[in-house]
């Protein structure tokens, strides 16, 4: 018989982990895509665990190296919050991107990344930003970074059985500006048919330590390694050269596939796209006095 657990803290949580420990579990955070997938493939002996009473699970707080996010933070609240708009723009940007107003006030952070979609907003520019993710579980907690996380498989991650996610952190890097742009089959409600996000170090219209990370390439955030350098080119080069990066990417992660011409030319506009915002957000931040990673 399914049965449904709402446990009310994590030592609730790992007690009903620890009980169930040979049974099949389900993880329940906004349920957006969950009640989808599983509404009618449930077996009869399934626990189903929500984790919408977790106060521990929920919040987002900033110390001296980094932002701490909740697993259970809303894309809503990611991205109305002044604090991940100043430190992390890229993921501000991601949640607010993400489907109708309705599904932003249920999806959760924790969720969009366990669910490993490679369509999925959030991820690739959790990488960008250099998050890492601490997971917990009865046997205690390990941090991992957001490619640890994912598997090379669509719509799988790595977490242990009774493993769960439990909060991200952000490194707060000074000087530094990211950004997030997709592009959807929809004008409003969409779903990412191709999504990038990049984060790099500014000073004085040229840009270093780049991460570059693209979805929707068979897995939710694959690192360009590629267009990270050519974001280094001088400015007369820079644009071209991140375009061609891309496209070469894009060549070798999905070859053949009938949707390769159209994600080509869709990376190239996000090229333009994101180089601009970028731009626009280093030189507003060297204006402005202090630089943070936004």
């Amino acid at each position: 018989m399914t049965e449904l657990l709402i446990p009310h803290n994590m030592e609730e949580l790992s007690s009903f982990l620890t009980a169930s420990a040979n049974l099949e579990k389900y993880f329940v955070a906004g349920g957006t895509d969950w009640l989808v997938k599983n509404r009618k493939n449930l077996s009869e002996s399934a626990m189903i665990f929500d984790f919408s009473k977790i106060i521990e699970l929920r919040g987002i707080k900033l110390d001296e190296r980094s932002l701490r996010i909740g697993a259970m933070e809303t894309m809503t609240s990611i991205h109305s919050n002044k604090l991940i708009k100043q430190y992390a723009a890229a993921l501000a940007d991601a949640a607010a991107t993400m489907g109708s107003a309705q599904i932003r006030n249920r999806a959760t952070i924790g969720g969009n990344l366990a669910n490993a979609s490679p369509a999925a907003d959030t991820p690739c520019a959790l990488a960008a930003l250099d998050a890492s993710v601490t997971v917990f579980s009865p046997l205690g907690s390990r941090y991992l970074s957001i490619e640890e996380v994912l598997d090379s498989c669509p719509n799988t991650n790595r977490l242990a059985d009774g493993e769960i996610i439990k909060e991200f952190n952000l490194p707060i890097k000074n000087g530094y500006v990211s950004a997030f742009k997709k592009i959807g089959s929809r004008s409003e409600v969409s779903i990412a048919r191709v999504n990038m996000a990049l984060s790099a170090r500014y000073e004085s219209g040229n840009f270093s330590d780049c991460r570059v990370f693209i979805g929707t390439l068979g897995n939710a955030a694959r690192r360009c390694l590629g267009a990270e350098k050519a974001l280094t080119l001088p400015p007369s080069l820079r644009e071209q050269g991140f375009k061609k990066a891309l496209c070469e990417f894009a060549e070798e992660m999905i070859p053949g596939r009938s949707t390769l011409p159209y994600k080509k030319s869709a990376f190239q506009a996000l090229a333009e796209d994101l180089l601009t915002v970028l731009e626009k957000r280093g030189k507003g931040s060297e204006s402005g006095g202090e630089k943070k990673n936004g």
